[in-house]
């Protein structure tokens, strides 16, 4: 909550200062699906009595299990009250589980009881409500009651393919702090320790694992380090290196094509084979649903190379345990198809769409502006005094853990803002704090390595196309299952899952589809420039 001291220079602070969210973490992979933009809803037209309807609205929020007891809930804390106070609208938050949210908006849709502004960062989801009636056009809302938000969206063109459906503005978005998403952390200092040289390559990053499963870089007698600790999940690492990422689609020559079915992926699961069978990867991984045995050998010093997040490798737990380590974000790795840079994010922060039942769509965009002008940066930074000290107009943290119990929930309201994040805010921003100085140099070098080379993305979203979204989480589920019995099967090879892969495409009639996504691309490639 800002004190009358930080109200006074919440201008300057905004109009001065690269501002930064110090993200806990970035969820990289949407199992979420879209059906055909069809018809759309009715035109959004503003309430000729909306001045003499309450300024209140329900919203959805991801909830991430991550408020802390004593704080509340996430739909009653500090920062709802807060934000009912400062914004003179009412809002009623509905909690949805990140990982569920296809389920929850699902039933919450079916049974008439969903939020008035509907969030996601899934643009096929929100797709799905707009071809179904759910979601109404915006234009005119915008138009008549805003002012910040109007004015901002013209300023980011770059958002216009992403907000719009049919021709039409169905959704409210802001632009990313960054786009930097994935990355390949690794111990400079078992680096250094064995003699090594910093991976260039995919062969020489195998050699450095090799090395580190060995050597004993830990130095304490015993052949127990782990070379690599990965999730799952961002075990898509692996095929992003040879542009080939699971389950995406690829222009190839013109033609739409599943990344299984490229040359490339057969490399990117030989190598994940070749990983899993040599012990270089903690052969737990697959089953370790929720990460906590990875993040375990990472923080306390028993493996040297972390496929995670550009700022998910370092962390304060890791160096509280291990305060001599000196981590390194790896640039992007050759392979015999070239170089591909790390995952980059779509441009869009978050999408918001207006439930064709709203009430009071003033008082949205009333909620929408307060937020893009001021709601944010406390959502962001909390209290002056309390959780920051202004410094050359930059809100540098007073007490970092006191930052994450009390404030870092309170990101997940900021339906829009206006964060840019750089190396040198994040540097800024860390104060005097030894271990957060070098959590956010690391991070600050991280994002430039992200942004060195280009990430091959071929279509900025997920095919909209009715025939894909019906299918596409029983494909998933099918080539998950093959992918892992593959790695984990040692008489069996790449040539054998990708084989197995085509029969349950063919299965789902996947030719009809590619010729429908094919169809799809042609009508909308214009747009992709």
């Amino acid at each position: 909550m800002r004190t009358k001291h930080a109200e006074s220079h919440s201008k300057a602070i905004r109009a001065k200062a690269t501002a930064v969210l110090m993200l806990s973490g970035i969820l990289l992979i949407a199992g979420c699906g879209s059906n055909k933009e069809g018809e759309p809803a009715a035109s959004g037209s503003p309430n000729p009595n909306a001045n003499n309807l309450p300024m209140a609205i329900t919203a959805s929020i991801y909830d991430r299990g991550t408020v802390p007891a004593e704080e509340g809930t996430y739909e009653s804390n500090r920062w709802t009250k807060w934000m009912n106070e400062q914004s003179g609208v009412e809002v009623k938050w509905t909690p949805v589980p990140r990982n569920q949210e296809a389920d929850k908006f699902n039933v919450l849709v079916a049974s008439g009881q969903a939020p008035e502004l509907i969030t996601s960062y899934d643009r096929n989801l929100l797709s799905r409500f707009v071809s179904q009636g759910v979601a109404q056009p915006i234009d005119e809302y915008i138009e008549k009651y805003s002012t910040s938000y109007k004015e901002y969206i013209q300023k980011h063109p770059e958002l216009k393919p992403f907000v719009t459906f049919n021709g039409q503005t169905y959704a409210i978005a802001s632009m990313r702090n960054t786009q930097a998403a994935t990355m390949i952390w690794i111990r400079q200092d078992w680096l250094d320790k064995l003699g090594l040289k910093q991976p260039t390559t995919v062969d020489e990053l195998v050699e450095v694992a090799r090395a580190f499963r060995d050597g004993d870089p830990d130095g304490n007698g015993q052949k127990d380090t782990t070379a690599i600790a990965m999730s799952n999940a961002y075990s898509a690492v692996l095929d992003d290196l040879f542009m080939a990422r699971g389950g995406d689609w690829f222009i190839e020559d013109g033609k739409a094509t599943m990344s299984f079915f490229t040359d490339r992926y057969k490399e990117a699961l030989t190598l994940r084979k070749t990983l899993y069978s040599e012990g270089l990867v903690d052969k737990e991984y697959v089953t370790d649903k929720n990460w906590a045995r990875q993040k375990q050998l990472w923080i306390t010093g028993k493996a040297g190379i972390l496929f995670d997040t550009y700022n998910g490798g370092p962390t304060a737990d890791f160096y509280k345990s291990q305060p001599d380590a000196k981590l390194t974000p790896l640039p992007p790795l050759s392979t015999k198809f070239g170089k591909n840079g790390y995952q980059k994010e779509v441009p869009n922060y978050l999408l918001t769409i207006f439930n064709k039942d709203i009430k009071n769509p003033q008082a949205a965009m009333q909620f929408v502006d307060w937020m893009l002008d001021e709601g944010w940066y406390d959502l962001s930074y909390g209290t002056e005094g309390t959780h920051y000290q202004l410094k050359d107009n930059i809100p540098v943290t007073l007490d970092a853990d006191k930052l994450k119990k009390e404030v870092s929930y309170a990101s997940e309201y900021r339906i829009v803002h206006q964060q840019t994040l750089t190396p040198e805010f994040l540097l800024a921003r860390a104060g005097s704090d030894p271990n957060d100085q070098k959590v956010q140099k690391a991070i600050g070098e991280a994002i430039t390595v992200a942004q060195s080379v280009e990430f091959r993305k071929d279509l900025p979203y997920t095919p909209a196309v009715d025939e894909f979204t019906d299918i596409s989480g029983q494909f998933q589920k099918k080539w998950d299952e093959i992918i892992t019995k593959v790695t984990m099967t040692a008489d069996l090879d790449a040539d054998w899952g990708v084989s197995q892969i085509r029969s349950e495409w063919q299965k789902l009639n996947g030719e009809d589809i590619e010729a429908k996504v094919q169809e799809w691309y042609e009508s909308n490639k214009a747009d992709f420039k």
